[in-house]
């Protein structure tokens, strides 16, 4: 039997494993084309995530800024002169700073923070416990003769100094991934940064 003749017999089955080689070719690209894909729309959600938690980090920041602004002045008026000091730590003031806006898209969001990187979910969840120790903290300033001791302004600008300034590395992260505009102008704390040093001198 010739060459060519051998060759004709086996024609099927190589016919059969050039197709099985096909196929499994084509399913790996298949995959591979899979993973990309899923790449992009993980890579598209944790933008999509951390832009979310970018903005309502930034209106925090503001408004906590604004409280520590407060506290400061209010601090320093009772410093200068506390018997005609006009504004003091009260309920009235209280009233008018201590409702922080909550964190609505971070507790929502919660169950997906582990797509981010670890830097950004180690950041942002510091802002929010440093957020939370600025709102728990204001209530603490009003004076009650029956707890024995006075919380100082300290207990709520170091947590909301903190809130302000420690976050912009993770703002700036989130900038680059989003490719955001160039961000606003500092936040100015007034003279919380003072009333601070002050306070650690006095202990």
């Amino acid at each position: 039997m010739s060459f060519y003749e051998e060759l004709k017999g086996w024609q099927g089955g190589i016919g059969a494993l050039l197709g099985f080689i096909a196929l499994i070719v084509g399913a790996l690209w298949n995959f591979h084309l899979n993973r990309r894909r899923d790449a992009a729309l993980r890579a598209e959600e944790v933008i999509s995530i951390a832009a979310a938690l970018y903005g309502e980090i930034v209106l925090l920041r503001m408004e906590v800024a604004g409280v520590a602004r407060a506290v400061a002045n209010v601090s320093v008026s009772i410093g200068t002169d506390e018997r005609n000091a006009i504004v003091r730590f009260d309920r009235h003031f209280i009233a008018a700073y201590g409702n922080i806006s909550e964190a609505v898209l971070y507790r929502a969001l919660a169950g997906k923070l582990g797509l981010l990187p670890a830097e950004l979910i180690l950041a942002i969840t510091e802002f929010h416990k440093n957020i939370q120790e600025v709102r728990t903290g204001l209530p603490l300033l009003i004076d009650d003769p029956t707890r024995g001791y006075v919380h100082g302004a300290s207990h709520v600008l170091i947590p909301a100094r903190d809130a302000v300034f420690d976050i912009i590395p993770a703002l700036r992260m989130i900038e680059r991934m989003a490719k955001m505009p160039k961000p606003a102008a500092a936040i100015d704390l007034g003279k919380a940064e003072g009333v601070i040093e002050l306070e650690r001198h006095d202990d």
